[in-house]
């Protein structure tokens, strides 16, 4: 074969495979994935759904999903602790800011706000802002921007509550009228009256189970509006507080609503609380505001028409105030600053967090957004929507600190103990103030005594009390 015929030059055919070829490596190197780590559900994959219609399809989002719980906040602090790269975002609660923050593994979002044309403060709800980013407290230092909102509301059976015999027999009983119920003092016997074993039905359900949050997410809400607190942020001090007589007060509540549960309820998740109440067991019961649009729904709870929600109670305190106060839930959306994305992951936040992606968002699950929450559109938009932005104004939340894993899984424990009867509520938090005073000595906080903490510490740590009780009209 002649050789010169063996060695041509190629074709013009061949030279356009190879000009292709060339295109396609370089449109392959300009590919770049932004991974997002969360807890599986509705709210992650409605932001994965969104991500996918974003401009830049040079860019593109995958999720890593775990189960909410422990797991979830392993997964975000365990390749932290590597110092690694394995997701860009990190969408994490808002009392893991501290830790993460603190360990020095988050993006400074000052940095984002003084950078970006489009995202800056003012975007967000002050309050909010500070609840799922800061750290320190009052530092005005953020490191995580308002992503997903949550706090704790009440759901109703509203065929029980408008029955008319129902309505007779329990003014006879109590007299006055049967309303859905502002404190929890009234809660009780609403409860109460409800409970009715052998007919399948209980008047009340709610959070009780030893993983993770579960218990105290629901007990701080009584603990709080009784007028108790978990310590002292400005003294780190504990003991006082965690068990002052109002918290004592708060928690015997908690647990004296179980006797109007079903058996076992003091094990439950939200997932149980869900389920029995779509099963048609419960009158009432708490839980998070996220579950609320699956509540509203037929395809998933028989009873949607005639399910009511409402603000969670408050209560009247030994000093005769009232307070309400619930748990705050929801997640920051924080920068891994290992990442080696992050321009590329703020161009996609400036383009996420507006108005047109948060309405969008805010169809499922309650956005951070200032405009969207504020828009009466969006307060209109469903049964529930309206009291939510009302339950984000009366929320609370665990220790801002670094240690709060630890703190939470004593507190857990101390307050699984009461629920179960193992201690007497006053045993149970003496002994979670002990250890959580031990947790922060050893992590370095030196705790200064505060003389004369009045029997109700809210007084003094965030006062909250009203002279008369604040009525918040349900939602039908």
């Amino acid at each position: 074969m002649n050789r010169q015929r063996m060695m041509r030059k190629p074709g013009s055919a061949t030279l356009i495979a190879i000009a292709a070829a060339g295109l396609m490596s370089a449109a392959s190197a300009q590919q770049t994935t932004l991974t997002f780590v969360w807890h599986a559900g509705t709210c992650a994959d409605k932001f994965y759904e969104i991500a996918k219609d974003y401009p830049d399809k040079n860019v593109s989002m995958v999720p890593s999903l775990v189960p909410y719980g422990p797991e979830w906040h392993n997964k975000i602090a365990s390749e932290f602790a590597i110092k690694g790269d394995g997701f860009d975002i990190a969408m994490w609660d808002s009392q893991d800011a501290a830790e993460f923050a603190g360990g020095g593994h988050a993006y400074s979002m000052n940095k984002v706000f003084e950078s970006s044309k489009v995202l800056k403060p003012e975007l967000f709800d002050a309050a909010s802002l500070a609840r799922y980013g800061e750290y320190p407290d009052g530092s005005g230092k953020f490191w995580g921007m308002p992503a997903n909102q949550d706090a704790f509301g009440m759901i109703y059976r509203k065929d029980l509550f408008n029955d008319p015999k129902e309505q007779a027999a329990f003014k006879k009983k109590y007299g006055r009228d049967l309303k859905v119920p502002q404190t929890y003092q009234d809660a009780k016997q609403v409860a109460e009256f409800f409970t009715r074993p052998s007919e399948g039905m209980y008047g009340w359900g709610q959070m009780g189970g030893r993983e993770y949050d579960f218990a105290t997410s629901a007990s701080n809400g009584f603990l709080w509006s009784y007028g108790g607190e978990l310590y002292n942020p400005k003294t780190y001090e504990v003991k006082g507080y965690l068990n002052s007589p109002a918290s004592v007060e708060g928690v015997q509540a908690y647990v004296d609503m179980f006797k109007f549960a079903p058996a076992g309820s003091a094990s439950w998740g939200w997932d149980e609380v869900n389920a029995a109440f779509q099963q048609g067991k419960l009158a009432m019961a708490t839980n998070w505001f996220y579950f609320f649009g699956s509540m509203a729904d037929p395809k998933t709870n028989k009873f949607a028409d005639q399910t009511g929600f409402a603000n969670a109670p408050g209560a009247i305190g030994s000093d005769g105030k009232f307070r309400r106060q619930v748990s705050v839930g929801g997640q920051g959306m924080g920068i891994n600053i290992y990442s080696k994305k992050i321009p590329t992951v703020v161009k996609f936040m400036e383009w996420y967090l507006q108005p047109a992606q948060q309405k969008r968002y805010a169809e499922v699950c309650q956005t951070g957004l200032k405009s969207v929450i504020d828009s009466p559109d969006w307060q209109k938009s469903n049964r529930y929507n309206k009291l939510f932005a009302k339950a984000i104004t009366l929320t609370n939340d665990y220790w801002h600190l670094p240690e709060y894993s630890i703190l939470l899984d004593q507190l857990q424990e101390e307050i699984s103990n009461a629920s179960s009867g193992k201690k007497t509520v006053k045993q149970a938090l003496d002994a979670a103030a002990e250890k959580n005073e031990r947790t922060l000595i050893k992590a370095g906080y030196k705790i200064v005594r505060t003389a004369n903490i009045p029997a109700v510490p809210d007084q003094i740590v965030t006062p909250s009390g009203m002279a008369k009780v604040e009525e918040l009209a349900p939602a039908d």
